[in-house]
């Protein structure tokens, strides 16, 4: 749908500047007569509105915005002038683009909730909150309630990240480094001992330079191995079906699946406690949280648990079925059914599993990085007693 930026004068005789999504100019027209609007100037954006609602905002960039936009509410600015004084300060480029669409839909009448969907690119969780703080009278401070969740979510993403990046970075520079010692180094040693007429190699000397010789001969197929990696890698985030595997797949690894299943669990309560703390019913709060959980298994997990509970089951039969959770979570989530305080049980699985990733993060560093020394320094030692073993035959002979 065309992306139209219009200019118009109310009923009152204020001018207005706005911008919408219509299906032409002439619909356009009409749908700001019928808001008592006279269209004064238009002009069209070769920008589509659903190009615009796929730009998603970042997500510290969100949460930064609505804690301000809370702390503001709550000292008494109205909701409309709020957002014109931000958008008068210097924003993050795709923000002010959607808080211009949000602007103007207000403008036009829209509530704030209806306003963040319309504008898209924000999460799913944001706009229910929003939408209970409309109706409750607090919108402020449910606002900050998703600007906390938005911070969260985000401590564990760069948790995650930093504890999955981190050994494979030093894998791959210690494969650099090997692949330099056996491609440049030890060729022009072997070519030296050949000039210095040594034929009798030691064993640990004729293996290197067979690996040498293969490593020359196939080393094309280093980097197909990993074009293909990163390619299974897009085409799974694109085929659910394929994602599920892939999830399975990360989820089941040694270690590293350890650290992502704690990350699932984290935001999952986290997203659950908040959710059901604000009102919500857990069929709606899971029907939410299946549209913003891109892990399958845990999609597939949340959707059972929505269906067997719209069937009659209890919840924590229901987290029982899905064969996922830990003991330890159905038995929490036992008691919160059976005291009524979910909510605050929800909240204890999260800071629970928010500690453990942290714990899972330092304790990796500390494990990884002796590992990694021990077997760069393994293969360094293999290097070299490949390389001195032959100088010293030469040694010894010339003695």
């Amino acid at each position: 749908m065309p992306l139209y930026v219009y200019e118009a004068i109310n009923s009152a005789g204020q001018q207005v500047r706005a911008q919408g999504a219509f299906d032409s100019a002439g619909a356009m027209y009409l749908a700001l007569k019928q808001k008592g609007l006279t269209l004064v100037d238009y002009r069209r954006r070769w920008v589509t509105a659903d190009m615009m609602k796929q730009r998603r905002i970042k997500r510290m960039v969100s949460a930064e915005f609505f804690r301000n936009l809370s702390m503001i509410l709550s000292g008494g600015v109205t909701l409309l002038q709020a957002l014109e004084d931000f958008l008068e300060t210097p924003l993050d480029p795709v923000l002010r683009k959607k808080l211009e669409a949000v602007h103007a839909r207000i403008s036009e009448g829209f509530q704030f909730s209806e306003a963040l969907q319309e504008a898209g690119g924000f999460s799913p969780l944001v706009i229910v909150l929003a939408r209970i703080g409309e109706e409750s009278g607090s919108l402020d401070r449910t606002l900050r309630d998703a600007a906390d969740h938005l911070e969260n979510i985000q401590d564990i993403i760069t948790r995650t990240r930093s504890a999955l990046s981190y050994p494979l970075f030093v894998l791959f520079a210690m494969c650099g480094a090997l692949a330099f010692w056996l491609l440049y180094v030890f060729p022009q040693m072997l070519e030296l001992f050949k000039g210095m007429g040594i034929t009798d190699l030691p064993l640990l000397t004729r293996v290197l330079m067979n690996a040498v010789d293969l490593l020359k001969q196939w080393w094309p197929a280093i980097p197909a191995f990993f074009i293909v990696l990163v390619f299974i890698h897009f085409l799974c985030r694109r085929n659910e079906k394929l994602k599920y595997w892939y999830d399975l797949a990360m989820m089941k690894m040694p270690l590293f699946g350890t650290i992502i299943r704690a990350s699932q669990f984290a935001f999952f309560f986290e997203y659950l406690s908040l959710l059901t703390g604000a009102g919500i019913d857990i069929i709606n709060s899971m029907e939410i949280m299946a549209a913003s959980v891109r892990n399958q298994v845990m999609k597939n997990g949340i959707e059972k648990i929505r269906s067997d509970v719209m069937a009659g089951h209890g919840l924590t039969d229901a987290f029982m079925a899905t064969g996922f959770f830990e003991h330890f979570i159905i038995r929490i989530v036992s008691v919160g059914e059976q005291t009524g305080n979910m909510p605050e049980q929800l909240k204890t699985l999260a800071d629970y599993y928010m500690k453990r990733v942290k714990t899972l993060v330092d304790a990796i560093a500390k494990t990884i990085e002796p590992v990694m020394i021990l077997f760069a320094g393994g293969m360094f030692v293999i290097i070299a007693m490949g390389l001195l073993g032959p100088i010293y035959d030469l040694m010894t002979r010339i003695q």
